[in-house]
């Protein structure tokens, strides 16, 4: 084969290579993106769905007092003095300290999906930059190819 059809094949695959790195790379960006914005999506869901708890909760504190109330008034007893006072008192910290302890869980569990979304952006980000330095690799690996071929 003649140096010329050679030196065309050479630059022709560095080329194509060249291309197919670029388009991996774009395609890794693109998949980084997509993740990190399901991510996001589901750190938002994660919110709500601490918010909803939080609701819930509360209102299930409130039917729980509520009970507790009937059932001293149901015994004779004045809910709002003494004994029942703290009992009552206790229940509505216990309800509080179970909601700021979701909200804590939630948080963290926020926290980190949206920390992963991060990571999956930056790692879609590096693979594009690395399809760059791949690409220039091929190119290069091309001309090296076609100047050994012309220096025989």
């Amino acid at each position: 084969m003649d140096p010329v059809s050679m030196s065309i094949m050479v630059i022709g695959a560095a080329g194509v290579s060249a291309y197919s790195s670029l388009q991996q790379g774009k395609f890794a960006e693109q998949m980084g993106e997509r993740n990190a914005a399901l991510l996001e999506q589901e750190a938002e869901s994660i919110g709500k769905a601490s918010e909803f708890e939080e609701r819930e909760t509360r209102i299930e504190g409130r039917k729980i007092r509520a009970r507790q109330l009937l059932q001293f008034a149901k015994g004779g007893v004045v809910p709002t003095t003494g004994t029942p006072s703290v009992v009552g008192q206790q229940t509505m910290v216990d309800i509080e300290k179970d909601i700021k302890l979701r909200k804590y869980g939630y948080g963290l569990q926020k926290s980190r999906t949206k920390s992963k979304a991060k990571l999956a952006r930056l790692e879609g980000r590096a693979a594009s930059r690395a399809s760059a330095w791949q690409a220039g690799s091929s190119l290069l690996t091309g001309a090296y190819r076609v100047g050994s071929i012309w220096n025989k």
